[in-house]
């Protein structure tokens, strides 16, 4: 039952810099392990755990954020998706999406509302930084409201058919789960992104 739901919610928590800074204070990322060519790391904020995931993988810069910003594409690259929209596109490097997930009876579905920030570094290198806001035109909660204290992805341009993604993530996933297992399907979560991703990235080479 605990493997069920936690492959389950390793959806839950959708979505860089190589160090990041939170209130102030350096984040420390302990590496916990290498799956399918992802590397996955841990590091305690405030009490609460986020994880990081870093991969290679074949494609563009540019590319991978077009698959990131087109709620057309999620259903070919996370489990479980329910539905998702564009809100309001501010300008076109900041914008507001809706997303919601299928979670398994009894636990009540989740969704969330969260900005898309695009910055671009140089030519080779892009940043995604994504939270929870709030927007008046976000829907009505189909469940319980994920709080994304922080999402991020660095991709960085290898050569030119190679690039490495870095993502981290910190979130709230509401409700009455129990740590362990939120804990359990955050690690899991930076695996399904990136090889979602990269199978998404693949099909569009």
């Amino acid at each position: 039952m605990h493997s069920l739901l936690g492959r389950k919610f390793i959806l839950i928590f959708f979505f860089m810099t190589i160090q990041i800074c939170l209130n102030g204070e350096e984040i420390y990322w302990e590496k916990v392990k290498v799956e399918n060519q992802v590397s996955v790391y841990r590091a305690k904020i405030d009490g609460q755990i986020a994880f990081r995931g870093v991969r290679e993988m074949w494609g563009n810069p540019e590319s991978l954020v077009s698959i990131i910003e087109d709620p057309s594409g999620w259903k070919n690259w996370i489990e479980n998706f329910k539905s998702g929209k564009l809100i309001e596109e501010i300008n076109p490097e900041y914008k507001v999406f809706y997303q919601a997930i299928n979670s398994p009876f009894p636990v009540s579905d989740r969704d969330v509302v969260f900005e898309s920030r695009i910055i671009r570094d140089s030519p080779d290198k892009i940043r995604l930084e994504m939270k929870s806001v709030l927007h008046p035109k976000a829907p009505k909660t189909i469940g319980t409201r994920i709080n994304i204290i922080f999402t991020h992805y660095i991709i960085k341009r290898i050569n030119p058919d190679k690039i490495s993604v870095t993502f981290e993530t910190l979130s709230q996933v509401g409700g009455t789960l129990p740590d362990f297992l939120v804990n359990w399907a955050s690690e899991k979560y930076p695996i399904t992104i990136l090889e979602g991703l990269r199978r998404e990235l693949m099909n569009k080479v």
